[in-house]
């Protein structure tokens, strides 16, 4: 994380530094519920007794993230 904190040529950067360490936290809560979402979808299929044939892709809408 303290490479958030730095510029290109090392430098300590006070005014970037609080915007990225905040898009660095949103990308990973996007990535904690896209693994819930997709850990919820496999439940649940499991409990109606279905069987996943391929895999799940989701997009996060704000993020453009996607995952698998």
């Amino acid at each position: 994380m303290d490479e958030l904190s730095r510029n290109g040529n090392g430098y300590h950067d006070p005014t970037a530094s609080p915007v990225l360490h905040a898009i660095h936290k949103r990308e990973m809560e996007a990535d904690e519920d896209a693994n819930r979402i997709i850990r919820l979808i496999k439940d649940l299929l499991r409990i109606c007794d279905f069987d996943l044939i391929e895999r799940i892709q989701i997009r996060h809408k704000p993020t453009g993230r996607e995952y698998r």
